[in-house]
């Protein structure tokens, strides 16, 4: 993270836990006013270190019903380039940066299995990209 003191961190915390939780309850928690939690959000943002917030929703009320990851494996130093393709497709939802075998892994979530075989046959036409495998979420244990 850049240069964030301990109470941002802690502020990032809280919001990570709950977005929806009131500047007057957030200052309570930090131990400062709502000014500063305030003036600190409004940082937060401008900085793009907050890029937005986020419904969660029940599994069983999600919209888009099928949720897989696919690893990629990416041909020489493309990487910057496949992810722009991909940040393009509405079926992404994440990618990461990982080690070992492959070189990102991409969330993916659709409303059908169909759905989900279109988007993965728009990753497989991207350039540069070598190899990939999909794994289907099925059941979660939380």
């Amino acid at each position: 993270m850049q240069n964030l003191d301990q109470t941002d961190q802690r502020l990032l915390s809280l919001l990570r836990e709950n977005a929806r939780y009131s500047i007057a309850y957030l200052a309570q928690k930090l131990q400062v006013s709502r000014g500063t939690v305030t003036n600190r959000i409004a940082k937060l943002e401008d900085e793009g270190i907050i890029r937005g917030y986020t419904v969660e929703l029940r599994p069983e009320n999600e919209l888009s019903n099928v949720h897989a990851w696919t690893s990629i494996v990416i041909e020489g130093n493309m990487t910057l380039s496949v992810v722009k393709a991909l940040r393009g497709d509405p079926c992404v939802t994440a990618i990461y940066d990982t080690n070992g075998r492959w070189d990102i892994l991409v969330e993916l979530r659709a409303s059908s299995l169909e759905e989900l075989g279109k988007a993965l046959e728009r990753i497989r036409l991207i350039k540069n990209i070598s190899k990939s495998e999909t794994s289907i979420h099925l059941k979660s244990y939380m």
